[in-house]
């Protein structure tokens, strides 16, 4: 057998075994904890558990569950990428200007604003491989880059009122297909597609390979550098998506979107149990935690609780989670 057969075998076995052990209770952790705060908030406020509510929480959880997805790829390698956020602004800014200002018809300008974002996950990529730089380091560079190149071609100014010139580019944030948000129908796909990507390709499989063990996975014969390329690459296009979505439902492009978005996305795939470490996690489990994030919020906004209280919450619930993982680390 060849080495890279070996990685892929041993890599296999590994996966197996989390998914019938260390997966089953990071996927189930976060799942019954939402099921228990639901119950708890519709105890105090019944109106928690109406229709209307779940499709506004759905609506709210669909930009952080698909940054987040891709964001599930990177932690998963042991990396991190803080320039999700100003991937979206960027994205955003350009769909705007080729429509507003360059007569583009809808459909080309959706499609270049997502490669807009792949293109800016594809450059974060190469500067962690060939300058083998940490990529906390290095997206922390370019979310200031992409952030301030936003800023540069609207000359920091929004760009207003898109369905004037493009009438149907609504169809991306805030209409429904059977009563059904298209925002919650995207996140969908982008998850479907993520989890069988992970799942079931070689690049799934280095993705946790890489993170497990990134040295034993290269003197194995994986071109390492390959699929860290192609996992930055997926990242920014699920921030090309988001920006998509995102000025389709503000109706507008602006350069200062989505700041702290990043946070979020963090957040999200941390309490849905992928460990910071890399190595282990499912996108099932971010779709959980985006979710989980998205319930208390609106359960803290139906108890007329604080926005401000609301950051305090959720910044407990990433330590309690990260610290949930560390013992878990510890104990293994």
């Amino acid at each position: 057998m060849s080495a890279g057969g070996a990685i892929a075998g041993e890599a296999r076995s590994v996966s197996g075994r989390r998914l019938s052990l260390g997966t089953v209770w990071q996927t189930f952790g976060p799942l019954l904890s939402l099921i228990l705060l639901s119950l708890v908030l519709w105890a105090l406020e019944p109106v928690f558990m109406s229709g209307n509510n779940w499709l506004n929480i759905a609506r709210q959880a669909s930009l952080v569950a698909i940054l987040g997805t891709g964001m599930t790829f990177v932690i998963l390698t042991g990396g991190v990428d803080l320039s999700v956020g100003s991937i979206v602004a960027l994205s955003s800014v350009v769909g705007g200007i080729l429509m507003t200002e360059r007569g583009w018809s809808m459909w080309p300008a959706v499609l270049v604003m997502v490669l807009a974002g792949a293109a800016c996950g594809l450059v974060n990529g190469l500067i962690v491989t060939l300058g083998d730089i940490p990529p906390f380091i290095v997206t922390l560079g370019t979310m200031q880059i992409f952030r301030g190149a936003a800023l540069q071609l609207t000359d920091g100014k929004p760009i207003f009122d898109l369905t004037a010139v493009q009438p149907q580019f609504d169809l991306w944030g805030t209409r429904e297909l059977f009563g059904v948000p298209s925002p919650v129908i995207i996140t969908g796909i982008v998850f479907l597609v993520a989890f069988l990507v992970l799942r079931y390709t070689k690049l799934g499989l280095y993705t946790y390979a890489i993170g497990g063990n990134e040295q034993a996975t290269r003197f194995s014969g994986v071109h390492i550098d390959r699929y860290k390329l192609a996992v930055y690459s997926l990242m920014g296009l699920a921030a090309g998506i988001a920006g998509v979505m995102w000025s389709s439902r503000l109706n507008s492009t602006q350069p200062t979107v989505a700041a702290g978005e990043e946070l979020n996305a963090i957040a999200a795939v941390v309490i849905g149990g992928t460990s910071l470490f890399g190595g282990v996690g499912t996108v099932v489990g971010t779709l959980i935690g985006a979710v989980l994030m998205a319930v208390i919020r609106n359960g803290l906004n139906l108890l007329h609780i604080s926005a401000f209280f609301q950051q305090i919450v959720i910044g407990a619930v990433i330590i309690l989670a990260v610290l949930i993982d560390r013992l878990r680390q510890r104990g293994s």
